[in-house]
């Protein structure tokens, strides 16, 4: 993990004392540290970081696995609106 993606990680746990590779644990499902789950994390990184860092350090893979889950708990209409629009784009076949 490089030093940027760490700081992107220690910029939405600022209230927590969990490390950037606990978070990214808790994110692949791992029961790491009591009372946090994966949509917990998701939910951090969808709300609290950019775009890019999000799909460098989240990845789409992870975002739609539990999009539909997650998606009625987040704040940001607009946030929802683009995610929706990027996983729409992902998800359509290249080839006719």
């Amino acid at each position: 993990m490089t030093e940027k993606a760490k700081e992107a990680i220690r910029r939405i746990l600022w209230d927590y004392r969990i490390t950037p590779e606990e978070y990214l644990k808790i994110l692949d499902g791992e029961d790491c540290a009591p009372g946090f789950d994966r949509l917990w994390a998701l939910r951090r990184a969808v709300e609290g970081m950019n775009y890019y860092d999000l799909i460098e350090i989240v990845g789409l893979d992870r975002i739609a696995r539990d999009w539909d889950a997650l998606k009625p708990s987040i704040r940001s209409r607009s946030r929802v609106r683009g995610i929706d629009y990027v996983l729409g784009k992902v998800s359509l076949s290249a080839s006719r």
